[in-house]
């Protein structure tokens, strides 16, 4: 069975390096490694062809949905896990992320975040990493587009719906658009989603005050509010 690491990344000349390594170094090797460098203006690109990983460089339309869209095209694994360029795995994630993809018929998986850098990030993650303890709807909300893993058999619809995401956003006038909560609501309906706690990836934060970390909180659970009641709407 084929295993696949896409990571995105866009001007982070200053993780891209160790991002890759906690790749390279994991209890479970991948079979591929894809780097997708979109619009980066800094030395992500150089520091990257730095090591042994496919490249690709990506002059394309702004924004993550696009990266993400461009990227999945290019991997080809039976299972896909998905990363950004500023995030740490811990070595044990592409074989935690595997595993519980496998169990209970699982179609979308994702892991505790731990933040580093902000004060509020350090508090939040002591009572975050305990609550991934239910699954299906309840799990979307702590799915994050920086940590996810799917089977590759899916990868079109995961692309058809991150392309979506964008024009739903605005449909339902979101202030920002969430792919990632549209792609768990919408593979639930698909099948089982999970998110584990027994690995993790770590992001910085360090550009990201407290108050800012506050302000988006606040702004994406009425997002999310807004997305479950789309979803109630479509039930009926």
């Amino acid at each position: 069975m084929k295993i696949s690491v896409l990571i995105i990344a866009h001007n982070e000349e200053k993780y891209i390096g160790e991002c890759i390594e906690s790749i390279l170094n994991q209890t479970r090797h991948p079979d591929e490694v894809i780097i997708l460098v979109h619009n980066s203006t800094d030395k992500t690109l150089e520091i990257a062809e730095g090591f042994p990983v496919a490249v690709i460089s990506f002059d394309g339309p702004t924004g993550i949905v696009n990266a993400r869209i461009e990227g999945l095209n290019h991997v080809s694994g039976d299972i896909i896990l998905c990363l950004d360029g500023d995030s740490i795995a811990r070595d044990s994630w592409v074989e935690v992320m595997t595993d519980t993809l496998k169990n209970n018929e699982n179609v979308l998986v994702g892991s505790w975040v731990k933040f580093s850098g902000a004060i509020l990030g350090a508090v939040y993650n002591i009572y975050s990493k305990h609550l991934h303890v239910s699954k299906n709807r309840k799990m979307a909300f702590w799915m994050w587009g920086s940590s996810l893993a799917f089977w590759g058999k899916d990868k079109k619809f995961v692309q058809e719906i991150i392309k979506n995401s964008s024009l739903l956003s605005k449909k339902i006038n979101l202030r920002s658009n969430l792919e990632d909560y549209w792609l768990a609501m919408f593979m639930n309906r698909r099948g089982n989603i999970e998110v584990t706690n027994k690995t993790h990836i770590t992001t910085s934060t360090k550009k990201t005050s407290s108050l800012e970390m506050i302000f988006r909180e606040i702004t994406d659970r009425k997002s999310k509010r807004l997305i479950n009641s789309y979803f109630e709407k479509v039930r009926e």
